[in-house]
């Protein structure tokens, strides 16, 4: 860093102590703020950063009492969601800026042109595609070639900032704009992504809010994969995980704006070192639990752990249930509205998961976490009968419910558009865009406390289509691309037991395939549980000085596999060379994640640590 331009900042640190001392008494410990309201799923924000591992925010709005330049100062970078500033609020913002601050805005008002280098033209585009450009270091690591957003885009011209992506139209044009641009302005450093980036990875992740509750693809039952119909999704695009490169691309121009500040801890997405994990359930469907126990058996026999959702509840003893949960075993409901299937209203299935969920109480114990309904059944109208296609989502909050898969690739039966969710086989990836699971949100732009995870290898798809070699291929192709192409995923596994006879042989091929990889498989419980560690662990007490890191890790909660931090492996020339927690030397492991090292550390969840971070 230019040691005059660092001295600056130091200086204005110091002076902003005495001229705001009622600012710093409560000081944030956190370097990051989100501005954002629910409006235009600003603070969807939030689930994006704690999907990248960027657990050290604050969230608040530009509404907020205490929004100020000073508000403002006490934080490394400002993320601001898409909305209509007052006057007032933009000078702020750009006094932040000017001053030496780093601010990162969603399709910014376009009388911000100033501080981003751009000049508004007026025009905009719908749902088109951006490009990275790779010769910038925000462009490192991210796929080649297009990706799809879902939302509006502005059309600019560039006029002193600098193009990290560009737009193209839906249909492949380039606009000559860019898609995001950063501009370097007084002492500070601003990003503009030139559409909502938060709109356009809940879009992309649970599909097209309009067809909320409309039958589309013509197989039986309203299905959230009746979102993804009419060209939706560009298939061709699935085995990159388009919406993680994006939320990737964010990653990316936090990094190279902490450069002007300090360097920034994140949370790995998987457990320990790990680069992909493996989940695996079950729909036990009108069966006994002698019908269950070969497939359970085998299960067990290679080390993997299963869900069932259970639709037929008194067809299995109390006895049975706690013998294999006690193996580690998941037994959970399996809803069932399909007397309405053609249109599951918010009433009936609430009436459905309530039943289920009861009965599984009753009998046996248990309080329902994770959920599949039968036909994956999709309720795209609330209470009130209105269109949301996060209705379903918010039913199972309601319930106490944390996770969902009712996203599952099947169109296999469509009489209208066959296979419009992309390539089988090997390149099979994830039409949802995204191989991480995330939470929901609802129409109003709301989070949704329940978090959905896609079914990508799904057996009843391949055995329609009679092709048990598609089946597995389909569970390679998604691991290896997560191991050794960074294009992470969590990889969930669908065997239904009554297609057994079918997927036998497949399935344990793919338990022997993530054996040979060091791949656990989970039940979707222990996936829930990991993820809330993850998500609830937070990094406070950052601070750089002397060319150390230091920080604080608070986790309240505990699972059997380790939380993961990592910190860059460099800092302007600076390599890490050693790092203690509580004041103890640990080991760590250095690796290369999207063209960029970083230094990788794990702990168990349930404790809180002191971390230093050491580099010369």
């Amino acid at each position: 860093m230019n040691t005059l331009k660092f001295a600056g900042r130091i200086l204005l640190a110091l002076i902003l102590v005495g001229s705001f001392g009622k600012y710093t008494i409560d000081r944030p410990s956190e370097p990051i703020l989100i501005l954002a309201t629910h409006i235009g799923f600003g603070t969807y924000t939030a689930e994006i950063m704690k999907a990248e591992g960027y657990n050290e925010f604050c969230l608040d709005s530009v509404t907020s009492r205490k929004f100020s330049v000073a508000y403002l100062r006490q934080f490394d970078h400002v993320v601001l969601g898409e909305c209509k500033p007052e006057k007032k609020e933009k000078e702020i913002l750009m006094d932040y800026v000017r001053g030496g601050g780093n601010l990162i805005v969603f399709r910014p008002d376009s009388t911000f042109d100033e501080i981003f280098g751009i000049e508004f033209s007026g025009k905009q585009i719908i749902d088109g595609y951006i490009e990275a450009d790779h010769e910038a270091a925000e462009g490192t690591g991210i796929a080649s070639g297009l990706m799809q957003f879902h939302g509006e885009a502005d059309l600019c011209a560039v006029t002193g900032g600098r193009a990290l992506a560009s737009l193209f139209t839906r249909d492949k044009i380039n606009t000559g704009s860019p898609a995001v641009v950063s501009h370097d302005i007084g002492e500070g450093h601003a990003v503009a992504f030139l559409y909502n980036l938060p709109k356009s990875i809940v879009l992309t992740r649970q599909g097209n809010p309009e067809y909320a509750g409309l039958e589309k693809d013509g197989i039986p039952g309203l299905r959230g994969m009746d979102l993804f119909t009419d060209g939706w999704i560009d298939t061709s695009m699935n085995t990159i995980n388009q919406a993680d490169q994006q939320m990737a691309l964010l990653t990316n121009c936090i990094r190279k704006l902490s450069k002007y500040t300090k360097p920034l801890p994140r949370f790995w997405y998987f457990p320990d070192t790990l680069k992909c994990l493996a989940v695996l359930d079950n729909d036990g469907e009108d069966n006994f639990e002698a019908d269950f126990e070969p497939q359970f058996r085998d299960v067990d026999s290679m080390g993997a752990k299963m869900t069932i959702y259970l639709k037929d509840v008194d067809k299995v003893s109390k006895e049975w249930v706690e013998r294999w949960t006690a193996k580690g075993f998941e037994i959970a409901g399996h809803p069932d509205d399909t007397r309405e299937a053609g249109n599951p209203v918010w009433e009936h299935m609430d009436s459905a998961i309530l039943s289920r969920s009861e009965e599984l109480k009753t009998r046996f114990g248990i309080s329902v976490r994770t959920n599949v309904n039968h036909w994956f059944l999709w309720c795209g109208r609330d209470s009130e009968g209105r269109q949301d296609f996060g209705a379903q989502a918010r039913l199972e909050e309601k319930h106490g419910i944390e996770m969902d898969a009712n996203y599952a690739i099947y169109d296999i039966n469509s009489n209208q558009q066959e296979h419009y969710l992309g390539t089988l086989g090997y390149h099979q990836g994830n039409f949802t865009g995204s191989g991480l699971v995330m939470k929901y949100a609802d129409a109003s732009g709301k989070t949704v406390n329940v978090y959905q995870r896609f079914n990508a290898v799904y057996d009843q798809q391949y055995n329609e289509g009679s092709t048990a070699g598609g089946f597995f291929d389909c569970f390679r192709g998604l691991v290896d691309r997560s191991l050794y192409d960074d294009i992470y995923s969590i990889v969930s596994i669908k065997a239904h037991n009554n297609e057994y006879y079918f997927s036998k042989e497949p399935l344990m091929r793919m338990l022997a395939y993530a054996n040979s990889k060091g791949i656990p498989v989970w039940t979707a419980l222990s996936l829930l549980d990991f993820l809330k560690m993850k998500d609830e662990a937070s990094f406070t007490d950052i601070a750089w000085m002397d060319n150390q890191l230091s920080f604080v890790i608070k986790s309240g909660l505990h699972h059997s596999y380790g939380l993961t931090f990592l910190v860059p492996s460099e800092y302007w020339n600076r390599k890490v060379v050693k790092l203690t927690r509580d004041g103890e030397e640990i080991p760590i492991f250095l690796k290369t994640i999207k063209g960029t090292g970083y230094a990788f550390v794990t702990i168990q969840g349930g404790e809180d640590y002191k971390i230093t971070v050491f580099y010369e």
